[in-house]
């Protein structure tokens, strides 16, 4: 027989000898009760799932995708521990379902309209117990949020059949909790030629390759949710709201059309290869592995629950460590969600003029998800000697409240002209009268979504519908709807009133996940179990807001710079600007002028540096933080004079 012949025979029994006979020889192992090479069990290992469940506990995975305390298997290159089962036990997809804020509202939602209880606590079951939810309606059975309090599968949260077991038809057309699992018993994952036997033999599901698990899709089903309205009565109007569409703003994005998917940020993937499983030494390592700590913005719930788990039910109990992991990591996540930039400061009559850009570097609005979760940009301008306060916008207050904040709400602004005037961003819900509300089910149409936009956000796009601005936004032009920059430009007028010296700002994004005039409404139906129960856990968090980007600007001089208001000109750009080191980089626009010069003035009109531009201009040593004007004239006349700050 020739070398072929035995090639060819040697590739067709490869499945058997790297799966079969080590899944064999493990499986005769453990019946025996003896030791072996190829075992590294470590996790609780229960009866497989019973014929009649379609849905799998999430126990069940954390035999083989749990802790191994053989460090074999889950770990990352260091050594570090990545257990796909601890990571995800503190995350929010883990805990939706004994969320006090969620459960508070829902009662409140069902206590102002009991005669929609039963579609009420439908809709919202299906996306916060969907597996208890899911095994119910296949069942046949009612489900109720009583009927989830007893039941383990409801209590489990977002686990991982609630993704793992979608199916590839249909994925992203679907809405409201309606997520469509294959019921006979699979489970889909991102890795080829997957080792089947542990998962047939301890769980009875059968685990199959396919990378639409990677798609953006697997998040659409809940993060796309349109109510009906109900007028005071709890009958329905006929009008629906769109309460979030998350994954609609990333379709509406320039992510979807580069195929970032959601997983790319909320499950960021590591660079080493891990070994996913703990069963079998013998298991290659895989990658690209994703963290399945499920990174988001609410620092705030994570830390309430983890104060109160006791009292939440929350078993297992996680470790100290694994909850400020899981904290830590989603306030990182928020950190890289946007950034303020300046790009110019002016003092004139007694004035401070300060123009700001604000990005969203996420891949949705900013805020996105629920309504109640708002961002906005606090400024506070203190004298450099004293420290006294000479401006301050946005300040948080003691009761929680933003100061100076409208009632019903603050409007969008262009310009800020007042301590008064703090931007937010935010949507603001209103009922079938247009009057406020923040009961989900009497919405009706936004009285406001000035939320930051995605980067490559287009009013012309076929999900513009459900991811609309609404309000003052649509008026302004520096809102920047059409260049599809995912940015807010605002200018602030601070009053200095006779104020001379020297001055330090500091500009912050912040974002708060419940704050306190959300909820006043809220408990005003304290009488309410759930409601009490939130309320109790509530202290403390009026003012529990976390810094997306923080910018600070030292020893602005506070008086007139002895110049005219300054020419601009759109063909020439300074970047970056503030300045942080030494470089300075010049963009004109198709080379318009030729010999250009450069002269650089401190306030009181000195000119520090001069010379001839180049695309890079390296600043001196004399030039200190603080504010300057750089002039640009070619062999005849003056051309533009640009502020810009260094850091």
């Amino acid at each position: 027989m020739t070398t072929n012949y035995w090639l060819n025979e040697i590739k067709y029994f490869y499945p058997v000898i790297k799966y079969a006979i080590p899944f064999l020889l493990a499986t005769t192992v453990v019946l025996l009760g003896l030791s072996s090479p190829f075992q590294a069990f470590t996790g609780p290992r229960l009866d497989p799932v019973p014929p009649s469940q379609k849905v799998a506990h999430s126990i069940h995975c954390s035999g083989c995708h749990g802790f191994d305390e053989t460090k074999l298997a889950l770990v990352d290159k260091a050594g570090n521990d990545v257990n796909i089962y601890d990571d995800w036990h503190t995350s929010m997809m883990a805990l939706s379902s004994h969320d006090p804020f969620w459960r508070a509202t829902l009662a409140h939602e069902v206590n102002l309209f009991p005669s929609q209880k039963s579609a009420i606590e439908t809709t919202c079951l299906k996306c916060h117990a969907p597996l208890g939810s899911i095994q119910a309606h296949l069942s046949g059975l009612p489900y109720s949020y009583d009927i989830m309090l007893g039941d383990s599968l409801g209590l489990d949260g977002v686990s991982c059949g609630s993704c793992h077991q979608q199916k590839s038809d249909g994925l992203g057309s679907f809405h409201n909790g309606n997520i469509q699992i294959d019921t006979n018993r699979i489970m889909f994952g991102p890795y080829p030629n997957p080792f089947q036997g542990p998962m047939q033999l301890y769980v009875g599901f059968e685990p199959v390759f396919s990378d639409h698990i990677y798609s953006s899709g697997v998040c659409a089903g809940c993060h796309t949710l349109i109510t009906n309205t109900l007028d005071e009565t709890g009958t329905p109007t006929g009008n629906h709201f769109v309460e979030q569409a998350t994954y609609h703003e990333w379709v509406n994005s320039i992510y979807s059309l580069q195929g970032k998917q959601c997983q790319s940020c909320h499950l960021p993937f590591i660079e080493d290869s891990v070994v996913i499983a703990t069963d079998f030494q013998v298991l290659k390592k895989r990658y690209p592995f994703g963290l399945h700590q499920f990174f988001g913005a609410n620092t705030a719930m994570l830390r309430m629950m983890k104060d109160h788990q006791e009292v939440l039910g929350i078993k297992p109990v996680p470790t100290e460590e694994a909850w400020n992991q899981s904290i830590t990591n989603n306030r990182l996540s928020l950190g890289r969600a946007g950034t303020v930039e300046i790009t110019s400061i002016l003092v004139q009559d007694d004035t401070l003029y300060l123009d700001l850009v604000v990005k969203n570097k996420a891949g949705h609005k900013l805020p996105s998800g629920y309504p109640s979760r708002v961002a906005w940009l606090q400024l506070v301008l203190k004298d450099d000697i004293s420290d006294d306060t000479i401006y301050a916008n946005g300040l948080i207050q003691a009761d929680g409240h933003i100061g100076g904040r409208d009632l019903p709400y603050e409007p969008h602004h262009q310009i800020s002209l007042s301590e008064d005037d703090v931007q937010i961003y935010e949507m603001v819900m209103g009922d079938v009268h247009g009057d406020l509300t923040t009961r989900l089910n009497a919405a009706s149409a936004p009285l406001k979504d000035n939320r930051l936009l995605p980067v490559g956000f287009r009013k012309n796009h076929a999900v513009y519908d459900t991811t609309a601005i609404w309000g003052e936004a649509l008026q302004d032009a520096q809102y920047d709807t059409e260049s599809q920059q995912g940015q807010d430009k605002i200018q602030y007028h601070i009053a200095l009133n006779g104020r001379k010296g020297l001055a330090n700002l500091d500009i912050t994004l912040r974002y708060h996940t419940f704050p306190s005039r959300w909820v006043k409404d809220l408990f005003e139906h304290d009488s309410l179990s759930q409601v009490a129960q939130f309320k109790s856990m509530y202290q403390g968090y009026e003012v529990f807001d976390e810094v997306i980007y923080a910018l600070s600007v030292d020893d602005i001089q506070l008086f007139n710079t002895g110049f005219n208001t300054p020419v601009y000109s759109d063909d020439i750009r300074l970047f970056p600007n503030p300045v942080q080191g030494r470089k300075l980089t010049v963009q004109i626009e198709n080379n318009r002028w030729q010999d250009l010069t450069y002269s650089i003035s401190d306030l009181n009109g000195r000119v520090l540096q001069a010379g001839k531009v180049d695309k890079e201009i390296t600043l001196q040593e004399k030039i200190k933080p603080g504010l300057y004007f750089i002039a640009f004239n070619d062999q005849t006349r003056f051309i533009s004079m640009i502020p810009f700050t260094v850091l």
